[in-house]
């Protein structure tokens, strides 16, 4: 087991370079305006307080601990009931990094080094109050090996100790350079965790320093959170109550918005967005953020441990035909990258072009000369990818792969299917810095390296990345790291789709993407 030694001494003196305005430079030019834009209709009125905001979500809660995320609605809960060190904004333009937990921080020359400055007066929702001991005990568990956390790959392999040097003071030093710590810190799975609750407490009754506080999980139907009343930062949230409730079926979604029973819809397929504009009472949000469709080929069973038939699959691929499509010209194509076009490291990388005859070339040289048969299981894990797994299913018969699509409920996918069998479907949303995704997906032995991909040239690639401060040379690695997953990977990334919002008229404040910012957001009464 590693170990974080955690000591108490005086405070250093770093040069100040605060993680903000580092990521400002990085992000700057992460929104392309050609291709996504947010909608948001006006508020034109004062914040009003009160009233319970009720989100149809298509998966439920899985885990009450913040440090295991897999569902969107686990990401949802544990934003609102768990604060970070820090906060990004997807959806904002320029993607900003604010300070949350952490009020500043600083990095050494050699980013080996960073002094966080904790946030004063914050209490967990259970009565205790904030301190570096919280910081230091969230940390050592990330990095914990055997309890399998969503950013143990990532910080595990960089983060060496933490020393607390007062009450709000914690330093970390790092085994390589991180330029992009503070951004990895705000991620889903970083949430800090009271040192002085049990391991029962944090399952059945967590507590945190969020907006929200935990009420009940109902798994099957809803999670129910209520105002957090000492909330750190003053005049939010401004709801009373938020419910996250579990709708798993699209059209149930659509009509609970329509009828009122519900105030937001977070995630809207294409083929709902004409009957939602044109119904009176709903808004549509669009936002600069985006989810991509993954269909993964675990590498470790054939015939997907061949690189000629995993290149076969890609090859027989019209990922142009496939979007247009599914996504009826509302998504982008790409090219098998997990770093999208609206991040600024994004690569124009050439794609293994749709070659039917190429594909068939290559199973036969891997031994399937009269082709082969897989299935391939899904569920709607995010709008559209089943319709996408039809349509993949056409295109590679003709290249004579037969596929067997096997349909299974969301409710029981990631438990029971996901990262279990040799075919099956998985989604990322984009961010625009992808340090954290290459690292919790695409690194060996990483905890989501959903098709068990290893490549040693990557794994030195990305560590090079986390270090490197120079921008332009971080692109160049990160385009390096593309190629290779695109060409060599174990995934089949087809198209990126928007992130749309539905929500009543009524509701006000929110910045739309994967990310709900319940605090942020408030009904309007018309008064």
């Amino acid at each position: 087991m590693r170990t974080l030694h955690t000591t108490h001494l005086n405070r250093r003196t770093f040069l100040q370079l605060t993680g903000s305005l580092a990521l400002a430079a990085l992000s700057a030019s992460c929104v392309n305006p050609s291709t996504v834009k947010i909608e948001p209709t006006a508020a034109p009125n004062q914040p009003q307080q009160g009233g319970v905001l009720r989100i149809a979500m298509p998966d439920g809660v899985s885990s009450l601990d913040p440090s295991i995320v897999l569902t969107t609605s686990d990401i949802s809960y544990s934003l609102m009931v768990h604060d970070a060190l820090t906060r990004s904004s997807e959806g904002e333009p320029g993607t900003p990094l604010y300070p949350q937990l952490a009020e500043s921080w600083e990095m050494s020359d050699d980013a080996l080094t960073y002094t966080f400055y904790l946030r004063q007066g914050v209490t967990f929702h259970h009565g205790s109050p904030f301190t570096a001991q919280d910081v230091a005990f969230t940390m050592q568990r990330l990095i914990e090996p055997d309890l399998g956390l969503s950013m143990h790959s990532t910080l595990s392999s960089f983060l060496e100790r933490v020393e607390i040097i007062d009450d709000h003071t914690i330093t970390f030093y790092l085994a390589r350079p991180s330029v992009t710590l503070p951004y990895i810190l705000s991620n889903p799975g970083t949430q800090i965790l009271p040192h002085d609750r049990t391991d029962e407490q944090r399952a059945t009754d967590p507590s945190g320093t969020g907006p929200f506080r935990f009420v009940e999980n109902v798994p099957g139907e809803r999670t129910v959170l209520a105002r957090n009343e000492n909330y750190w930062e003053a005049g939010i949230p401004h709801l009373d109550e938020v419910h996250l409730l579990e709708i798993p079926e699209a059209a149930t979604r659509v009509a609970s918005l329509t009828s009122g029973a519900v105030e937001m819809i977070a995630q809207v397929g294409i083929e709902n967005l004409s009957v939602l504009t044109n119904t009176e009472g709903i808004q549509i949000l669009k936002s600069l953020q985006g989810n991509f469709a993954i269909f993964a080929m675990n590498v470790t069973a054939e015939p997907f441990d061949d690189l000629r038939v995993r290149q076969a699959f890609k090859h027989a691929i019209d990922r142009n035909v496939l979007e247009q499509m599914v996504l009826q010209g509302n998504g982008i194509a790409v090219n098998d990258q997990p770093v999208m076009p609206t991040s600024p490291f994004w690569a124009d990388i050439p794609a293994l072009a749709y070659d039917v005859e190429k594909a068939k070339s290559l199973l036969a040289e891997a031994g399937y000369p009269d082709g082969l048969e897989v299935t391939l299981t899904v569920a709607e894990v995010m709008p559209h990818i089943v319709d996408a797994a039809v349509v993949i299913q056409e295109m590679l018969q003709d290249a004579n792969i037969i596929v067997q699509i096997q349909r299974v409920p969301i409710g029981s996918y990631w438990a029971e299917h996901y990262m279990q069998t040799p075919f099956f479907v998985d989604y990322w949303s984009s961010w625009s810095e992808p340090t954290v995704e290459l690292s919790m997906g695409y690194v060996t032995g990483a905890a989501y390296n959903a098709s068990g991909w290893s490549d040693p040239q990557v794994d030195a690639l990305v560590v090079q990345s986390h270090g490197e401060r120079d921008l332009p040379a971080r692109k160049e690695l990160s385009a390096t790291i593309q190629q290779i997953i695109s060409h060599e990977g174990g995934v089949i990334i087809p198209y990126l789709m928007p992130i749309y919002v539905a929500t009543r008229d009524n509701v006000r404040g929110l910045v739309p993407g994967l990310i709900i910012p319940a605090q942020f957001i408030w009904l309007d009464s018309g008064n």
